[in-house]
């Protein structure tokens, strides 16, 4: 294994009680209605913001994304790293472990937030929602990713993630899948994408990391 990649949300960062908070907001001023935020994006299995917005509004889904990022930036955000994330990412930096964020959030807001909460040194690349033109579960911003780090075998790389849409996109780009149980919003869901291996705590990633690397990884 030479490398890991890691997604944003419920992943590395806690940002959901902002994020909730701006779903609820857009939803009601959309749509015209109140809606259990967490439901919803529970339901919506990872996917982008955009395709959410497709399926509440159809065309008019800009609308919605337009409403839910002036109020997600436009306020003041509590989001932080999970316990042990930066811990970890110092290891994996002093142990010469590449490293970069994949997230279906736009690269600017990402890379703002990564910087906001102290790790964003720990990255040779953030590829967001607007680097690419497909999206997770489609492994185009995988590759996008290692591209930027001059990696070509995707094999020997693991992509860690909280939701289903992030195993699928490990699966589709020939990646060794880590589920972060840590943050995810349905851990059923996400044992039920297959990964290869379940991480409870950050921690758990960097074992499992070294233990493929030195050829003594399991099953999950």
């Amino acid at each position: 294994m030479t490398a890991i990649l890691w997604d944003l949300d419920d992943t590395l960062l806690d940002t959901l009680p902002s994020r909730m908070r701006s779903l609820a907001h857009a939803y009601e001023t959309c749509l015209g209605t109140r809606t259990d935020p967490l439901a919803l994006w529970r339901s919506h299995r990872g996917h982008t913001l955009e395709e959410l917005g497709q399926r509440l509004m159809g065309d008019d889904y800009r609308r919605f994304t337009s409403v839910y990022r002036e109020h997600y930036y436009g306020a003041p955000r509590d989001i932080r790293p999970y316990e042990g994330i930066r811990e970890v990412l110092a290891q994996c930096l002093e142990a010469g472990v590449p490293m970069a964020v994949v997230t279906s959030k736009t690269s600017w807001g990402a890379t703002e937030e990564l910087g906001q909460t102290g790790i964003l040194e720990f990255f040779q690349a953030v590829v967001g929602h607007d680097d690419t033109e497909s999206h997770k579960p489609d492994p185009e911003p995988i590759f996008e990713a290692l591209s930027r780090m001059c990696l070509d075998d995707p094999a020997m790389v693991a992509f860690v993630g909280d939701s289903p849409a992030d195993i699928f996109a490990a699966h589709n780009a020939g990646c060794l899948s880590i589920a972060a149980t840590w943050g995810t919003l349905d851990e059923e869901l996400l044992r039920d994408a297959a990964p290869q291996h379940l991480a409870r705590h950050p921690a758990d990633v960097l074992s499992l990391f070294f233990a493929h690397a030195n050829g003594k990884g399991g099953a999950a």
